[in-house]
């Protein structure tokens, strides 16, 4: 039995423990990032309402950037390990400062904007770091069989997260209060179990990885290293221009999304945290399985040049079921492409920048992976804003309105996809380039001994 699940999953025996542990360290953040990100929604629309969500969005992705290019000076002179308990640490006191707030009865505009912009730099920063410590640990070939498998701790953490905001707002209906309060005590407790949690799986191990030895830089200097390999290797060029396009499509659909739900639920907090809550377990039972049986496999068996086409193919799809029936295909569009930007995009964008120097590695995704969503969802609101503004003026249907916003996502998918089949006719080219040469890798049974 347990051979048959190591062939299917392609998991060697002596790699199954550390495996185990990542995929653990990252469903329990993943639990926090999804019980507080429900909380946060529900609370701040039906507060303030959907619209807010377009200065909310890019003052979150703006301070984002900012904590993103103070992590870049850091993470590659930082050992990972130490980095990621920081990180736990300073997020759970975080959480314990708006426990604090909301036991002093701060405003509601106050304290769920803050809880959200706070649940958006824990989405950013965390996985950086997370998966720059994956990347030291295994070599390219076993990142694209092992990192599906590993992206499947973060889904679980995604399922009990959403499972357990789901049950709570079911649990104390009627009373908003106690919910929030709970679930920021929750999310504090975690983040700090999380840093006896990577004690316990690293304490006996030594981790081999290169470390800048460079002077230390600024944040412009950092930006520019991460610049540097982006716009010379042709390959990360491309791969950037991927990540801009299709982060402006998923800004629309979220808010289009977010938007459809709302109408729903008639500004009830506890039952948008409700439906919000089961609506996302249940794309997370999906993905699991997506994850489990079909990613892995999908995964080790395509060329990396050919698999960057499948998001902004889903994505086109998407956007054409909700232009033809806004509501319905809302609900629907957002399930799909979330799930192929979590379930393939994801693991295939972190497999494929283990290429990159372990000195580099960090800043370059730093770029790609904060920078590139950041811009795209500034830019994004802030064309949805220009598009909404005559119907808030009542100049302009809203049902036309949302045509338009869902055309611009379409707009800038076809661009994602013209990208994304260039990669193919550079990726070969682009590993010769000599920003990514480095000394050969070992695997990671010879870098971690237990």
């Amino acid at each position: 039995m347990l051979k048959r699940l190591e062939q299917g999953l392609k998991v060697q025996p002596q790699e199954w423990r550390l495996v185990l542990a990542l995929m653990g360290l990252l469903g329990l953040n993943t639990l926090v990032l999804e019980l507080a990100d429900v909380v946060a929604m529900a609370g701040f629309i039906s507060s303030l309402g959907t619209e807010q969500l377009l200065w909310l969005w890019p003052v979150g992705m703006l301070l984002t950037i900012v904590a993103a290019g103070s992590y870049a000076l850091i993470v590659d002179r930082t050992e990972r390990v130490k980095l990621i308990q920081r990180l736990l640490a300073g997020f759970g006191a975080c959480y314990l400062g708006l426990l604090a707030l909301f036991w002093f009865k701060a405003p509601a505009w106050l304290l769920y904007p803050a809880l959200s912009i706070l649940n958006e730099q824990q989405y950013a920063i965390f996985p950086l770091a997370f998966w720059a410590l994956a990347n030291d640990i295994y070599a390219t070939s076993e990142a694209k069989r092992l990192f599906p498998l590993l992206g499947a701790g973060a889904t679980i953490g995604s399922l009990l997260g959403n499972g357990l905001a789901a049950l709570i707002a079911t649990w104390m209906v009627g009373n908003d209060h106690d919910n929030t309060n709970l679930v920021l005590g929750l999310c504090a407790g975690f983040c700090f179990l999380g840093i006896g949690f990577v004690w316990l799986i690293f304490h006996q191990s030594e981790l081999r990885a290169r470390q800048s030895k460079s002077e230390r830089e600024s944040i412009r200097a950092t930006f520019n290293t991460g610049l540097d390999v982006i716009r010379h290797v042709p390959l990360f060029r491309l791969l950037a221009l991927v990540l801009f396009t299709t982060g402006l499509a998923l800004t629309v659909i979220e808010f289009h999304f977010l938007r459809s739900i709302d109408q729903i639920v008639a500004a009830d907090p506890l039952r948008f945290q409700q439906l919000y809550g089961f609506y996302k377990l249940g794309f997370v039972l999906v993905l699991l399985l997506f994850q489990w049986l079909l990613a892995g496999r999908l995964l080790s068996k395509t060329s990396p040049k050919q698999a960057f086409i499948a998001l902004p193919i889903v994505l086109l799809l998407c956007i054409l079921g909700a232009l033809a029936q806004p509501l319905i295909g809302g609900l629907i569009g957002r399930f799909g492409a979330r799930l192929a930007q979590t379930g393939w995009d994801e693991p295939l964008r972190k497999s494929v920048q283990s290429i990159v120097p372990d000195e580099r590695r960090g800043r370059v995704s730093v770029f790609l992976d904060s920078y590139c969503y950041s811009f795209a969802t500034i830019v994004g609101c802030g064309v949805i804003s220009l598009i909404l503004l005559p119907s808030w003026l009542g100049g302009l249907a809203a049902s036309l309105s949302t045509l338009l916003y869902l055309g611009f996502a379409l707009l800038a998918t076809a661009v994602g996809l013209w990208a994304a089949w260039r990669i193919r006719h550079v990726y070969d080219k682009s590993l010769l380039n000599w920003r990514l040469s480095r000394s050969r890798r070992r695997s990671v049974l010879d870098g971690i001994e237990f």
